[in-house]
């Protein structure tokens, strides 16, 4: 059988049920009394489509997070205790829950209008930092380097932690421009270039005036900018409509 998110949109209903019946630890237990362990670490994985995804009377931030935490804590201690020959795919699980589960917690999407407190970003940060590290152990992509030093920065920045923002979201932008130039794009702040060069760049920009550095207002016009002009381009609207909105939002945050 294969354990993927077709599995889990079946077993929904029934975590559902546990958990709006028993709370979070009952929704724990019910994926845990799955067989075998590959069955556990999807229903851990896929969790947040329908604990934050999906649109359902009832459903709560609170809830997720005691859901993934117990996935972060299960999966850690599966990989602490596996064979070296398993380890890897448990790691491998526990790296995308760790980032999902901190950019969930961002409050940076147009129209996520749940309230987030320091307690959200606190432990957010702290499962960044963790993906941050399992993406270097796993030796990821440059792409995948440059979604985690995004979610730790993210963090860093609504915590007011203005200094290591910066640094996490420059070496973000770093990883997307290496990625960028592996795959034969542009990687300056241009319209020419991808979702990712801009979008750490913008970040960074906003980083840099969160930080009083003067460099991040000319920084975050020039990302933004150079989104608008890809509005024109049918293949790049939607990116650029998301990039834009992104920006603009988390900027209303900044003083």
């Amino acid at each position: 059988m294969e354990y993927d998110r077709d599995f889990f949109t079946g077993e929904w209903p029934t975590l559902r049920t546990a958990l709006e019946a028993g709370g979070p630890q009952a929704m724990v237990a019910t994926i845990l009394d799955h067989e075998p362990d590959a069955a556990r670490a999807a229903l851990f994985r896929y969790a947040r489509h329908g604990l934050v995804l999906a649109e359902w009377e009832g459903k709560s931030l609170d809830a997720y997070m005691a859901v993934a935490d117990a996935a972060v804590a299960w999966l850690g201690g599966r990989a602490e205790s596996a064979a070296p020959a398993d380890r890897s795919e448990y790691l491998a699980v526990l790296a995308e829950v760790t980032f999902n589960y901190a950019a969930d917690l961002a409050d940076c999407g147009p129209g996520d209008d749940e309230p987030r407190t320091e307690r959200h970003f606190s432990r957010g940060m702290e499962v960044a930092e963790q993906s941050v590290g399992l993406r270097a152990e796993l030796d990821k992509p440059d792409l995948s380097h440059h979604l985690g030093w995004w979610a730790f920065g993210y963090h860093q920045l609504r915590l007011g932690h203005t200094d290591a923002a910066v640094d996490c979201m420059e070496r973000s932008l770093l990883h997307a421009r290496r990625a960028a130039r592996a795959a034969g794009e542009h990687d300056g702040v241009t319209s020419r270039a991808s979702f990712p060069v801009l979008i750490s760049a913008g970040y960074v920009g906003l980083a840099r005036i969160a930080d009083g550095e003067p460099s991040g207002p000319d920084l975050y016009a020039e990302a933004l900018a150079s989104f608008q002009t890809q509005l024109v381009e049918s293949g790049r609207r939607e990116e650029a409509e998301f990039g834009i909105s992104q920006l603009q939002r988390v900027r209303s945050f900044l003083p």
